[in-house]
C-alpha cells in the first residue's frame, strides 16, 4: 500500500474549480532522460532474465552488483551505460528494503 494514494486521499480544489487528490510527493521532478534510460535497461533485463526476476535476487546481491557498475563507469568501460545499471540495482534494493523490517523500531519480544 502506498501512504498518500487512494479512495480516502485529502482532497484539493484548484482555482478553476477542478478536484483532485493530494499527493505527498512530487513526480514531475524525476528526470525524465534519466527514468527512460533506467527502463532501456529494465527492457534488456527483462528479455535476457525474465519480467520481475529481480525480485529472486538478495537486496545484497543489487547492492554489489550496483557497485560494480559505478566502479566499471570510474574504470572507463564503455560496455555499457553503467551509470543507468547501477540506478537499475539501487532501485531494486530500495524496493526490497520495503519488505525488511524497520531495523530502528523496537522489536516485540
Amino acid at each position: 500500500m502506498i501512504q498518500g494514494i487512494g479512495p480516502d486521499a485529502p482532497t484539493v480544489v484548484n482555482l478553476h474549480g477542478g478536484k483532485q487528490s493530494v499527493l505527498p510527493f512530487r513526480c514531475d521532478l524525476l528526470p525524465p532522460h534519466a527514468i527512460i534510460n533506467v527502463c532501456e535497461v529494465l527492457e534488456q533485463g527483462a528479455k535476457k532474465y525474465g519480467k520481475d526476476n529481480w525480485r529472486n535476487i538478495p537486496l545484497t546481491d543489487h547492492l554489489n552488483h550496483a557497485m560494480a557498475h559505478i566502479f566499471a563507469h570510474f574504470a572507463g568501460d564503455q560496455q555499457d551505460i553503467h551509470i543507468a545499471h547501477a540506478a537499475c540495482r539501487l532501485l531494486f534494493a530500495l524496493e526490497a528494503t520495503d519488505d525488511l523490517p524497520d531495523p530502528f523500531l523496537p522489536t516485540s519480544a
